[in-house]
């Protein structure tokens, strides 16, 4: 039998026990956010605690008297960040112990800030999505899915972007975008840059920041927008440096490091990135000769190797000359050569489609890449509040090309070879080289005026060269074939002036801007002494309207004046470029500007962690650039461009992100009418479509240590001029492991594992009809393991430049 004081001793001991569990599943952090002018509460505002990696691990809303109460937190140094619109956030450390598992703020007070509209910034970022009048950045560093991947794979995880299986991004279905790296555009082509992002570890990445309908202060070019990809410029937040290391069953293998160093007013950071890839290439064509009577038929196999090895190196150096005074200066240096190899099989068919020609036609080359880019900034900040100016000297090299040799045979119906019919050498080479100025002042003029005024100046020079030599059996030697030679150089300057002015009045905020420029272009085509020249000057007007219609929720309306420049060596370069002797590409020297005129709606709201965000849209572009496709009766398709009237799209885009909690990410969905009026080219060739895409990006954290990512996109198929585009799916998913309290992380992720990774078009013509279909060999398995060193820093490094309050 127990004895009663044995068995109170229990029932103490007990009771103890569970108080001490009591204490330790109340560990918690609580608090009142109020204004700091009148302690008034802020209801609504969100509250965020972030871990030390900067990553997201709770969040709350505050009630109606700015109360707030976060719970099931365990042990660990946190940051705590309080935001409410029209109000600065405040960022606070909080420690939560077994000694101290309760942390009380008490009063957290805000202080008023006006809401004016900010260029694009290059600053940190915490939360997965953030809305702003005039932008939508999305933070990029912490996704799984782009973990050994590319600055690619990461611009597929962002909403209304997609990447096609040429490496060509687009916006919102239109692949006329400005791609920014760090704010500043690249003078390379879309197939140049997409390479360039192909050899970029997505570890590089920080942020990639959307902007559909740009003010007057930035750069005018792309139809679609700007996409801006942010690199790292600092070490990660609470480290000093890291190392990267990743393969898989592609051949894929990536190796990356930084390491950043701060001391008073010297910040150094640096990067290097190694990347080597094999993503083969099947192509198909199959093609009606409608002109021939009685029907002919072809059909064509084709087989692309790539292995590119790539080499990426970053710096950044930053000097505070003084309170006021900043000196930066950033270099990006790239290489890549790639080893290709393309294999194609012609098989030619009577109507009955009985075969009547067998051949094939075998390629190997090597191609070399070089990109330079530095940049020189300075920033001052004057006496008052946010009165500044900055400048920035940046010169950019780069070269593209190397040799190729091809093999051309006629073969027999059982495929063995019957003779050589072709051997052909060629060498081409691009240059594209820009130098540029750029100046930014502003000064608020009151407490709700603001002016912005600047200029850049930039000469960009572009020198292209084509040799293509064939192997003359008479004389046993390689010929010059004059019809596939090519030596021209593009010079085109560019002065540009622009002033904005930013207002608000109460929950209103405004902003219009012009843009003037001044273009003169000189296109030498040095082979035959053609020159052409087309100086041209231009308007481009921008306006905002945004109304807060509380500290959650927003409306905007803005307009802008866009330019789509044909500067680009494809569009303008007469000379044929033979992808194959069957398929020709030449460009048109007499292409006009294209002008577009886009209005956007924009409705935001803001609820806790949850983001939403609707836009409706209208473009109106004059002399649109089409791609336009003709067969002439030896069977040759000829690809090149031209001006039509006008195109319309109308449509809408809506994003919902959600962050925070076990569950974040978001899902996003797109739909879009165009309408094509291209009656100036001839009947036939106009086109109205409408399509649709939609995406959705979720993690799910298992475990305080373990995530789990899901990539899913569609796109609906679609009319264009000339034919179709059928549908395309993507797919990918992702496991991360955190280990030795998050240094090191492991990721393992399944690319494409429903191998949907094709893209299939339809082309119609009264001559012909064809059906085109390409398809990435990308499924497969990629492991990277990251390890993170060094020490916290005792502060975040911020922008304080023109933005201090006077002493």
């Amino acid at each position: 039998m127990i004895a009663p004081r044995s068995l109170a001793h229990g029932i103490l001991l007990i009771l103890a026990t569970q108080s001490v569990a009591v204490a330790q599943d109340s560990r918690e952090i609580r608090g009142r956010v109020v204004s700091a002018a009148g302690r008034t509460p802020i209801g609504i505002a969100t509250v965020e605690v972030m871990d030390s990696a900067g990553g997201v691990r709770a969040h709350a809303s505050t009630d109606a008297d700015g109360g707030f109460h976060i719970q099931d937190l365990p042990p660990a140094r946190y940051r705590v960040r309080v935001l409410a619109l029209g109000y600065t956030p405040r960022v606070l450390p909080v420690e939560i112990s077994a000694a101290s598992p309760s942390v009380d703020l008490g009063s957290v007070a805000l202080t008023a800030a006006a809401i004016v509209l900010q260029p694009l910034q290059v600053t940190g970022q915490k939360r997965d999505v953030e809305l702003a009048p005039d932008r939508t950045t999305y933070a990029v560093r912490d996704m799984p899915t782009t973990r050994g991947g590319t600055a690619l794979d990461v611009l597929r995880n962002v909403p209304a972007v997609d990447v096609d299986i040429d490496n060509v991004v687009s916006l919102r279905g239109n692949t006329d975008v400005v791609l920014q790296i760090n704010g500043r555009p690249s003078p390379l082509k879309p197939a140049q840059l997409g390479n360039y992002l192909a050899q970029l570890p997505a570890d590089m990445v920080d942020k990639v920041e959307v902007v559909s309908n740009p003010s007057a202060r930035e750069n005018p070019e792309g139809v679609a927008g700007i996409i801006n990809i942010v690199l790292k410029k600092h070490a990660d937040e609470t480290r000093s440096g890291g190392l990267t290391i990743g393969g898989g069953t592609t051949g894929h293998v990536d190796v990356g490091g930084n390491l950043g160093y701060e001391r008073g007013p010297l910040s150094l950071y640096g990067s290097y990135g190694f990347l080597r890839d094999n993503r083969p290439r099947r192509d198909t064509i199959f093609r009606a000769n409608t002109y021939e009577a009685p029907l002919t038929y072809l059909e064509e196999a084709g087989l692309r190797t790539q292995v590119p090895l790539a080499h990426t190196l970053t710096g950044s150096a930053g000097y505070q000359l003084s309170r006021q005074d900043e000196l930066s200066a950033d270099v990006d240096y790239s290489t890549r050569t790639e080893a290709e190899t393309y294999g194609l099989l012609y098989r030619d068919l009577d109507s009955a489609r009985a075969l009547t020609g067998l051949s094939d036609r075998f390629t190997r080359g090597t191609n070399h890449e070089f990109n330079f880019e530095t940049t020189l900034a300075y920033k001052h900040g004057f006496a008052q509040k946010g009165h500044k100016l900055s400048s920035e000297l940046r010169v950019v090299r780069a070269r593209e090309g190397g040799p190729s040799a091809i093999v051309a045979r006629t073969l027999a119906p059982d495929g063995t070879p019957r003779d050589t019919s072709a051997l052909e050498s060629q060498v081409g080479w691009e240059h594209p080289d820009e130098n540029s100025l750029k100046l930014d002042y502003v000064r608020p003029l009151s407490g709700l005026l603001r002016l912005e005024t600047g200029y850049r100046g930039s000469v960009q020079r572009f020198h292209t060269t084509l040799r293509t030599e064939v192997f003359d059996t008479a004389q046993a030697t390689y010929v010059p074939d004059s019809t596939r030679i090519s030596d021209f150089t593009y010079h085109q300057i560019v002065h540009a002036a622009y002033g904005i002015l930013d207002a608000q009045r109460g929950k209103v905020l405004l902003q219009a801007g012009v843009r003037v420029e001044r273009a003169t272009t000189h296109f030498h085509l040095q082979t035959t002494g053609a020159t052409y020249d087309n100086p041209y000057n231009s308007v481009f007007p921008s306006g905002l309207i945004a109304y807060n219609i509380d500290d959650t929720r927003q409306v905007k309306l803005s307009y802008s004046t866009r330019i789509r420049r044909p500067d680009d060596t494809d569009l303008i370069d007469p000379t044929p470029h033979y992808l194959d002797p069957l398929n020709i590409s030449r460009g048109n020297p007499y292409l006009k500007p294209e002008y577009i005129h886009a209005l956007e709606l924009g409705l935001q709201r803001t609820a806790g962690a949850m983001t939403m965000q609707l836009t409706p849209f209208l473009r109106h572009t004059l002399n649109a650039v089409r791609t336009i496709r003709s067969l002439d009766s030896t069977g040759v398709m000829t690809r090149t461009f031209a001006n039509v009237a006008t195109s319309d799209a109308y449509g809408a885009d809506a994003t919902i992100a959600l962050s925070g909690g076990r569950l974040s990410g978001f899902a996003s969905a797109s739909a879009f009418r165009q309408v094509s009026n291209a009656a100036n080219l001839g009947p036939g060739l106009s086109a109205k479509t409408f399509g649709w895409t939609a995406r959705t990006n979720a993690s799910f954290r298992v475990s305080p240590t373990l995530d789990l990512q899901m990539l899913l996109s569609y796109q609906a198929p679609l009319t264009v001029e000339q034919g179709r585009v059928a549908s395309r799916t993507r797919f990918t998913l992702a496991a991360r492991k955190k280990l030795e309290n998050d240094r090191v992380g492991v990721t393992l992720r399944v690319i494409d594992p429903l191998n949907t990774s094709r893209e299939s078009s339809t082309t119609i013509d009264p001559r012909f009809f064809q059906i085109s279909d390409r398809r990435r060999v990308i499924r497969g398995l990629l492991v990277s393991v990251t390890w993170l060193f060094g020490r916290a820093p005792q502060h975040e490094r911020e922008d304080l430049i023109g933005n201090e309050t006077p002493q």
